[in-house]
Parts: C-alpha cells; sequence; structure tokens
C-alpha cells in the first residue's frame, strides 16, 4: 500500500512540474503582448506629441506672418502721415499706428512664447523617440528569449507527459475515471497533501477512520473537496 502513496506523491510531482512548465509557455507570450502594448503606447504618445509639435510649429508660423503683414501695414500709414489733408486725418493715422504698434508687441511675445513651445515639444519628441526606440529592443529581447525558451519547454513538457502516462498504469482501476476527471479540472490541484489531520487543499479536518486508512496506503478522496488525498510516508 505504501508503494500507492508513493506512487501518488510521484503523479502529484510530475503534474506540479507539468503546470509550471506550461505555465512559461502561456506566460511566454503574454509577455510579449505586454511588451507590445507598451511600445504602442509609447508610440502613441510620440504621435501625439509630434502632432502638437506640427500645430505649435504652424501657430508660431502664422503668428509671424501677422506680425509681417501688420510691419507692412504700419509703413504704409506712416508713408501716409506725410500726405495727410488735415490735422484730424494726421491724427487718425498716428492712432491707428500705435494701436498697430500695440498689437504687434502682444504679438512678438506670442510668438516669443509659441517658439518656447516649441523647443519644449521638440525636447519631448527626442525623449519619446528614445523611449519607443527602448520599447522596442525591449520587445525584442523579451520575444527572443521566449523563442529560444520554447522549444525546450515543449520537449520538457512532452517528456512529463510521458512520464505520467507510465506512472498512471499503477493506479488501481477503480481509481482511474475519478482520477482523470479531476485532472481534467484542476490539473496539478487534483491531488491534496494531508498535513497533520488537515486537508490541504480545502482545509478542513479530514476524519480520523480516514487517516487510518490513509497511513495505511489507501486511497481516499476528501469528503469535502473531492480531491484525491494522501499521506506521506514517515522516513
Amino acid at each position: 500500500m505504501v508503494s500507492e502513496t508513493n506512487g501518488l506523491i510521484e503523479l502529484h510531482q510530475l503534474h506540479q512540474q507539468l503546470r509550471e512548465v506550461l505555465d512559461k509557455l502561456e506566460r511566454g507570450p503574454k509577455q510579449i503582448k505586454a511588451r507590445q502594448q507598451v511600445v504602442a503606447q509609447k508610440q502613441a504618445e510620440l504621435e501625439a506629441q509630434r502632432e502638437r509639435l506640427k500645430k505649435l510649429k504652424l501657430a508660431a508660423d502664422q503668428s509671424a506672418l501677422q506680425l509681417k503683414t501688420n510691419e507692412s501695414k504700419i509703413q504704409q500709414l506712416r508713408g501716409k502721415l506725410n500726405t495727410a489733408s488735415s490735422n484730424k486725418e494726421f491724427d487718425i493715422i498716428r492712432s491707428q499706428i500705435e494701436a498697430d504698434t500695440m498689437a504687434n508687441s502682444v504679438l512678438e511675445d506670442e510668438i516669443l512664447d509659441l517658439l518656447e513651445k516649441v523647443d519644449q515639444a521638440k525636447v519631448e519628441v527626442g525623449k519619446l523617440e528614445g523611449e519607443v526606440a527602448t520599447a522596442k529592443s525591449e520587445e525584442n529581447r523579451v520575444a527572443g528569449e521566449v523563442a529560444s525558451a520554447e522549444a525546450g519547454l515543449r520537449s520538457r513538457a512532452s517528456e512529463l507527459e510521458g512520464a505520467i502516462a507510465q506512472a498512471e498504469v499503477t493506479l488501481p482501476a477503480d481509481i482511474k475515471v475519478p482520477y482523470r476527471r479531476l485532472v481534467q479540472a484542476h490539473g496539478s490541484g487534483a491531488f491534496s497533501e494531508v498535513e497533520g489531520n488537515i486537508c490541504s487543499s480545502c482545509y478542513v479536518q479530514v476524519p480520523p477512520q480516514m487517516l487510518v486508512e490513509l497511513r495505511r496506503g489507501n486511497i481516499l478522496f476528501c469528503k469535502t473537496c473531492g480531491r484525491i488525498m494522501y499521506i506521506r510516508p514517515q522516513k
């Protein structure tokens, strides 16, 4: 009967090892996807910043053009001062020159502010370009590691599946059907080692009579969670 208990322990360990390998195989694509999402996010931030830079440059260019147009208009008005036909017309033209000059002063301040923002945006674009390059490099690194490990992990999974199939041969015939059902539902969680007098899967106390049977090496199912229970033989 001890051999049956040892067989359960071996099966449990094999299923746990297989679960670890399968988890690594499943984790690989998830890691790559996570890196791809980082790249996509950084790329989106970069494109948004490039668009902002483009709009700032356009606004600065438009303001500069407006300033140039206003300066030309002021020059024309100054020329008209000399040809004013009356003091009233002279005062009107002079007032217009003063107003346009003030407006240009405000416009110059706006242009300086826009140019400063353009410079800041250029710095931010450069920073984001570096972050995108780093994110892509990291994605390639993770993808390479996952690809290089995949063949070995699949080989190990196949090896463990073969070892599990061999170990299952030793199971009593009346145990095989519920065993397979439990493994299909819970994988390596189909088994539960009894620690002291507690089922390690549901943490419910195992009745004394069942403990006696388990110590004899009998295969029993937990009445609470249904897992296959075993007690590790004392060394």
